[in-house]
């Protein structure tokens, strides 16, 4: 069992509120978990049910080898006959396809899985604005990028120099309306105006502005400086040399053998694809925890993705997807500076509507 388990202790206020805003009395939800997970999260998680009569069953099994692998047979079969399935495993299950059969069928998920441990639901991204979240996407997409924008070029002090191509691959979500809820289960079509693959969740915490840039257009060196899927918070620099948009050379310290290590392991070509995902974190409360759960929100980074993209408007499917954390990326959009060493030198702040304005 987890090194956590122990006593509950602190607030519970903050994750208690993805549950309060979609859970109503006798809805079934399915609590996925496994035993690398903190325990004290499943079990604050079913004590908040238990508080708003719904009719909650845990499923415990053991550690997926993965992220995006599936819990067992049976958990999969339970999955399909809920209200809400949340999930709480160590490993990442949003985008298994035991997920996407569910959210298919029209059953929403809530997603809490990646290792988080109770204090994390406790401070930190949990407790930024969400309404804010919301208006700060709305900005990135219309001042950072902007509609027409055709290529992006991401350079770091750690070595990075990395360009891609997104024309066409710029959404713009919705500003949040005055009877917004931000902790309510997001349809991504209809409400962030990313159409297709029945994408039904409520990801928490949030804060990232997502891209998927086109497949095959990316080159240069891209240096994971932060932290990265399965592996944590790095201890070296992670080099990845992508040429027309796959990784061809893996290299670094101990952190780089354990990538490459992984995706001979796990992965399968299209894993390799990079930048499956290119995306901006902006929830001004997160900090570093070394899990990129929390740290690829951070205010004015940016993480990539490899492998699977669909989820984010790309046409890759892959057995995985991880992502790499920047913490202090500069980003040239079309030869324009508008992320300048991890700080943004436009607000991005402002709740107004910029096509209108225009």
């Amino acid at each position: 069992m987890n090194a956590n388990s122990g006593l509950l202790t602190g607030t519970l206020k903050y994750l208690r509120r993805p549950f309060e805003c979609n859970v109503r009395p006798g809805h079934r939800v399915l609590v996925l978990s496994d035993t690398a997970h903190d325990p004290r999260v499943w079990q604050a998680v079913m004590t908040i049910l238990a508080d708003l009569d719904a009719e909650a069953t845990l499923a415990l099994f053991e550690r997926r080898p993965a992220d995006y692998y599936n819990p067992p047979a049976a958990v999969c079969e339970a999955m399909m006959k809920s209200d809400f399935n949340v999930l709480l495993a160590s490993t990442g299950m949003l985008h298994c396809s035991a997920n996407f059969d569910a959210m298919a069928a029209g059953i929403p998920a809530i997603c809490m899985d990646g290792g988080m441990t109770l204090e994390m639901f406790q401070s930190g991204a949990v407790t930024d604005d969400m309404r804010q979240i919301a208006v700060r996407k709305y900005n990135v997409a219309r001042k950072v990028f902007g509609r027409g924008a055709r290529e992006c070029r991401v350079t770091t002090p750690h070595g990075t120099d990395f360009t891609y191509g997104v024309a066409d691959r710029i959404t713009l979500p919705p500003l949040p309306p005055k009877d917004f809820d931000p902790y309510r289960i997001i349809n991504f079509a209809r409400d962030e105006n990313r159409p297709g693959n029945n994408l039904l969740y409520y990801l928490f915490p949030t804060g990232e502005y997502n891209v998927a840039p086109i497949e095959g257009s990316a080159n240069g060196k891209l240096v994971i400086d932060l932290t990265m899927h399965h592996i944590g918070r790095l201890g070296s620099p992670i080099e990845l040399t992508v040429r027309d948009g796959r990784v061809t050379r893996i290299e670094g310290g101990a952190d780089a053998r354990i990538l490459r290590d992984y995706l001979e392991a796990y992965g399968d070509e299209n894993a390799y694809m990079c930048p499956a995902e290119a995306s901006v974190g902006v929830n001004a409360r997160a900090i570093v925890r070394g899990i990129q759960r929390e740290d690829k929100n951070i205010y004015g980074s940016m993480h990539f993705g490899l492998g699977t993209n669909i989820d984010v408007g790309g046409s890759i499917k892959s057995r995985i997807h991880m992502d790499g954390v920047i913490l202090a990326p500069t980003l040239h959009v079309d030869g324009e500076l508008r992320i300048d060493n991890g700080r943004f030198p436009m607000s991005i702040e402002d709740d107004c509507d910029l096509d209108a304005a225009t």
